[in-house]
């Protein structure tokens, strides 16, 4: 019994794969260069009539993908090979797990950034001068110094300060009886945290897809989990005296924390795209019988692609998730779950400051051993085939035309006004009410400890994993699509943020709590969209800089809130939510281009003849009507559509070679992907 969870990722002519062996694995020999022509043989007939070997190998393979040549129909559907072995729990858990490890970065980001909220609940509990010096206090009478917050005792005779003898306490001025400086905070520092978390991420996400396509997917990896671990580790121990620079210290580590799990995005984007899957029935078969099976397995891919990419990124929604529950148990054990105000150690909010220091130390250290084993599992473990980095690079310097930024934008910038602007509109909402989910159920439900309060955001992010599934589980319905579900569900949640916000005074908490979930349950349909079609709108070779740009975008919106939703109301803070989904409407329907059953291929394909000067040759299904956004069809941004073009260019090739005398270029060895067999 064996089985080999393969990740694929095809620059057209380069096949890069990460290999995670479950037990024995049985990899196929790389085929001789008989077998090549053999296969490029086979390739002729379907593609068309009298070529031979020798022509065809003068064919660039990413001419002669799979892809391109066989598309997805209706009638695959009954013939696609299953996910998982039918009746097998040990392979259906063994095609799950698969999916997860590919999305385990997206896992322990969530852990600690989307918790990030919640985690300011206890330090405004914990370092209440430091955090929340603008409040009254839940106990007044256990204030300890003078000058800092507004229900501080007053003596109605002398309209002074009516604590006793203040300076008994170290951390109170001896000549003004206010509190140390060491006790007090900056604003700009505690702003810092949220601002240097999203620069990090910003810079991971822009930078790790130039990584990615530099140094491959397991060194890449490699150092983003290495980014993660220093940052979390100086999160977690690092303490002093003055909070004011305990928390700046913070601050810059979160910011190289952010770095690592920024990186997270356009590699997880680079490696789920095209998880493919080699079943133990496949490792059993004949060379024949396999290469027709691994044909159909290159359909599945194209037609399970967004359930595959979704699925590999709920883990996002799971890690906010055990997040969540293990903060909630973390703060039940430290019987710090209600505010009392008798108990001794309590400060002025009616906690123990030291318990809930263990509290958010010790939730921490947790993110820190999932960092920890990421990095291990990807430096010891993850094997890679670096045979294709160096076949990428020696692809781009054959060329005559290089890619340019110039050239980049010019053809992909409104598929990247699409992916980026509906990204940076959808992350203003989603980091925005993440980050703030503490201070806005305090004041949806004012009465809540810090247990209740928490319990309902593990109750949300919970609820939140019916979005990320269901939208996994209709976004390749080709009568549904990508496109169609981000637009109607932009619209959906952008009612209910206008409901929250025009509504928040006059509903009672329990409808305001029930519309919140429901907006996290529809908005994860947009979340899950936006990573997806950021995904697979691009080329093999641009996939992780565009999806990194996108993200870091998407990013920059998360950014804006944070600073700008520091300065708002709860109601304030729905509207600006409801106003961008509207807006991320339009931008969907304007520029977004539903790629639902497009095979990666066709992408290559397109951007080879676009470096070639032969644009107007390709007529493949990136030209057909529905796979081009309003934008490109209302001004003519598109090409001729024919699909049957494939077989007609390469015929078309053939005779082009048949007739012309020049160097022979051999590409044998890159023609064979086990698909051509019919």
């Amino acid at each position: 019994m064996s089985s080999e969870i393969t990740e694929v990722i095809t620059d057209s002519e380069t096949s890069l794969m990460i290999s995670h062996t479950m037990s024995h694995t049985m990899i196929p020999p790389r085929p001789s260069t008989t077998t090549a022509a053999a296969a490029v043989a086979v390739v002729a007939d379907n593609v068309g009539d009298h070529i031979t070997p020798d022509s065809a190998a003068m064919i660039r393979s990413v001419y002669l993908a799979a892809g391109i040549h066989h598309h997805v129909t209706s009638e695959d559907f009954d013939v696609l090979p299953r996910r998982f072995q039918a009746g097998s729990a040990k392979a259906r858990i063994s095609w799950f797990g698969s999916l997860c490890i590919a999305g385990i970065g997206m896992f322990v980001e969530a852990y600690v950034i989307i918790t990030t909220g919640q985690l300011k609940t206890i330090w405004h509990a914990s370092y209440p001068t430091c955090w929340d010096g603008m409040n009254e206090q839940e106990c007044p009478d256990s204030i300890l110094c003078c000058g800092l917050f507004p229900n501080t005792p007053i003596d109605t005779t002398t309209g002074e300060c009516a604590i006793m003898n203040p300076t008994q306490y170290d951390v109170c001025d001896a000549t003004t009886g206010a509190y140390d400086p060491s006790m007090l905070c900056s604003e700009g520092i505690l702003n810092s945290i949220s601002y240097t978390e999203f620069a990090g991420l910003m810079i991971g996400m822009m930078s790790f897809g130039f990584i990615g396509d530099w140094m491959g997917l397991k060194n890449a990896g490699v150092l983003a989990a290495l980014l993660g671990v220093i940052g979390v580790i100086v999160m977690t121990f690092m303490d002093s005296t003055d909070l004011n620079t305990q928390f700046l210290i913070y601050a810059i580590f979160f910011g190289v924390f952010g770095m690592g799990v920024g990186g997270e995005y356009p590699l997880t984007a680079m490696s789920a795209s095209q998880h493919h899957s080699e079943t133990m029935e496949e490792a059993a078969m004949e060379d024949d019988e396999r290469r027709k099976s691994r044909c159909l397995r290159d359909k599945e891919r194209t037609a399970r692609r967004g359930e595959t990419i979704g699925i590999v990124f709920s883990m996002q929604g799971i890690g906010a998730v055990v997040g969540s529950l293990f903060l909630i148990v973390l703060i039940y054990f430290s019987d710090q779950s209600y505010t009392e105000c008798d108990l001794p150690g309590s400060d002025s909010e009616g906690v123990n400051p030291v318990g809930l220091n263990t509290v958010w130390r010790s939730f921490l250290f947790i993110g820190l051993i999932f960092h920890t084993m990421v990095l291990l599992y990807r430096w010891l473990i993850l094997e890679e085939n670096e045979e294709g980095i160096k076949k990428l690079k020696q692809r781009k310097a054959k060329r005559e035309k290089k890619l340019t930024l110039r050239a980049i934008f010019g053809f992909y910038g409104t598929r990247v006004v699409g992916t980026a602007g509906c990204w940076f509109l959808w992350d203003v909402a989603f980091y925005g009410l993440k980050l703030f989910s503490g201070p806005i159920f305090d004041a949806i439900n004012p009465e809540g400890g810090l247990l209740v309060n928490n319990g309902f955001l593990l109750l949300n992010n919970l609820l939140a994993l019916i979005g990320y599934y269901g939208c996994s589980m209709i976004i390749d319905n080709p009568k549904v699509g990508r496109m169609k579900v981000q637009l109607v569900f932009f619209i959906l949640v952008s009612i209910v943020f206008l409901i929250l916000s025009f509504l928040f005074t006059s509903l009672p908490p329990g409808i305001l709590i029930t519309l919140y979930f429901l907006s996290s349950i529809l908005g994860q349909f947009v979340n899950v969209t936006t990573y997806v079609m950021a995904a697979e709108t691009y080329p093999s070779e641009l996939r992780g800089t565009l999806h990194g740009l996108s993200a870091f975008t998407g990013k920059a919106g998360a950014l804006i809130a944070t600073i700008v939703f520091g300065y708002c109301s709860t109601e304030t803070i729905f509207l600006i939510c409801g106003i961008s989904g509207l807006i991320g409407s339009v931008l969907t329907l304007l520029f977004s281009a539903d790629m639902t059953h497009v095979s990666f291929a066709e992408h290559d394909a397109q951007l080879e003849l676009f470096l070639e000067g032969r644009l107007d040759q390709y007529k493949g299904k990136l030209n057909e009507p529905k796979h081009l956004s309003l934008f490109e069809r209302m001004t003519g941004k598109h090409g001729e559509y024919d699909p049957n073009w494939a077989g007609k260019f390469v015929t078309k090739e053939r005779e082009l070679f048949d007739n012309s005398v020049g160097e022979r270029v051999e590409e044998e060895s890159e023609l064979y992907d086990g698909c051509w067999h019919e």
